[in-house]
């Protein structure tokens, strides 16, 4: 009798020195312990509250407009191409529907509807996976369910590993959640390419059609042609002209 009791009090002071991590007297014991006391994390791979790149398209805006009549005012473009990417830089973090709490003997825990609250990955509990979240500075983790409902039981780190505690937790109100939250930001890169074709009047006296060629990264080009011009040809566009004012010019591109 006094064997067992001594076995078992020497258990329990195992299971003590694992739990606050301090004291090893049984280190291979402990690593077992570790293992199948704790759940593995699968992290996710931006880190907390950080912003990624997550889509990059590259889109062309093509205004040329073949084989049709077209009529173009002075100072507007008569074509232009532009090819240019842009990329979506999102941010992904957790939000409750509401305030709330979490309530134990254990320590009470505020869960605030404006708080940083944030997600670092998931484990598989029980049969259910989790998405694990972490409040700001604070060592407890909130295991919330693919519905935002949050489980009644916390976590706690051990190395990379989670350790879900045996305190249960009061959750109130009863509909608090917590959902995903992804916000994304759209910046256009500054390197573009394509060119745009503008129609400028008349010049000297009228005899002359005005165009500005521009291609992008490059300075804009004047191409002047005689107003008795009834094709043309603008670097490489080849254009019908039926006829040309002041204030506008009626054409077509082949």
């Amino acid at each position: 009798m006094k064997k067992l009791a001594f076995f078992l009090a020497l258990g329990i002071l195992a299971s003590c020195t694992y739990r606050d991590n301090s004291i090893n007297f049984l280190p291979f014991r402990n690593q077992v312990f570790t293992f199948w006391q704790t759940e593995k994390i699968f992290y996710y791979d931006q880190s907390l509250n950080e912003e990624f790149l997550s889509e990059s398209q590259t889109v062309t805006e093509n205004k040329v407009e073949r084989g049709q009549v077209l009529i173009t005012h002075a100072g507007e473009e008569m074509a232009s191409t532009k090819t240019y990417r842009t990329d979506y830089y999102s941010t992904e973090t957790v939000k409750p529907n509401k305030n709330g709490e979490m309530d134990s003997a254990y320590s009470p825990l505020k869960i605030k509807k404006n708080a940083n609250y944030n997600a670092f990955g998931e484990t598989t509990y029980d049969g259910v996976t989790y998405m694990l979240v972490r409040p700001e500075y604070s060592k407890d983790v909130i295991l919330v369910e693919p519905d935002g409902k949050i489980y009644n039981h916390i976590g706690r780190m051990l190395g990379k590993r989670l350790i879900v505690l045996s305190a249960e937790f009061f959750i109130t109100p009863e509909d608090l959640r917590m959902y995903p939250v992804v916000d994304t930001r759209v910046e256009n890169a500054d390197k573009a390419e394509g060119y745009t074709l503008t129609y400028d009047g008349l010049e000297n006296d009228g005899n002359e059609m005005v165009f500005t060629y521009h291609k992008f990264g490059e300075e804009p080009q004047q191409a002047r042609f005689s107003i008795c011009d009834e094709q043309i040809e603008i670097f490489g566009l080849e254009i019908d002209v039926f006829d040309a004012s002041e204030e506008k010019i009626e054409y077509m591109i082949k």
